[in-house]
């Protein structure tokens, strides 16, 4: 004990300093802030800039749109008598009542020929109870065209291909529900399930 005694008279100061010394260092050490994320260097933030947007094209003289409605063959000749009208009621002279029309009746004369609106394929034939004798003809882009109040069932078989202008049937009075306008073709379009105005897309001859 006196040994130890002497020893720390003698350097117990110095051990004391020592100690405070390493544990300061330690505390630094611990207490340093750390960087997190990449670090980027001066010379390229300096000089970086935004991208500049893209400065809008002006549209060419002249320049047509991308995409049209497709044109389809008149399906046969004469007046438009009940126009398309899907949502609003038009009177019926046969029914004696109003209602809806969701095709376009071709007035004309009893056994005109009655042509494929564009090239497709027969997806149906069937004889309907207010229409009558009706096909339907499946074209590309989904599109659909329905032709009633033909004179017989028609002159193609269902899967049949059939080309722009090719007939398919005659002109009658088959519809029950139209037959006061005389002998006429009920003529109808559509996409998927959207029905369409058949004067928007149909053109007056074959040519």
């Amino acid at each position: 004990m006196e040994r130890l005694r002497m020893f720390w008279d003698k350097w117990g100061y110095l051990c004391v300093l020592t100690v405070c010394i390493a544990f300061i260092a330690v505390t630094a050490v611990l207490t340093r802030p750390r960087q997190t994320g990449n670090v980027i260097a001066p010379e390229v933030t300096r000089y970086a800039q935004a991208t500049p947007a893209p400065k809008p094209v002006a549209a060419q003289p002249g320049a047509q749109p991308t995409q049209e409605p497709a044109r389809y063959l008149m399906p046969a000749a004469g007046q438009v008598g009940m126009p398309f009208s899907p949502q609003t009621v038009v009177y019926n002279e046969t029914l004696g009542e109003y209602a809806t029309h969701a095709g376009m009746d071709i007035l004309t004369e009893a056994g005109e020929a009655v042509r494929a609106c564009a090239d497709g394929t027969v997806t149906r034939i069937w004889q309907d109870e207010l229409l009558g004798h009706c096909i339907e003809i499946t074209h590309r882009g989904g599109y659909i065209s329905t032709y009633a109040s033909l004179h017989s069932p028609g002159v193609v078989e269902e899967g049949a291909a059939v080309s722009r202008g090719q007939v398919i049937g005659t002109a009658g009075t088959s519809a029950r529900a139209e037959c006061a306008a005389g002998p006429h073709v009920h003529a109808e379009l559509r996409r998927i399930h959207q029905k369409l105005d058949p004067a928007e897309f149909f053109e007056d001859s074959l040519e």
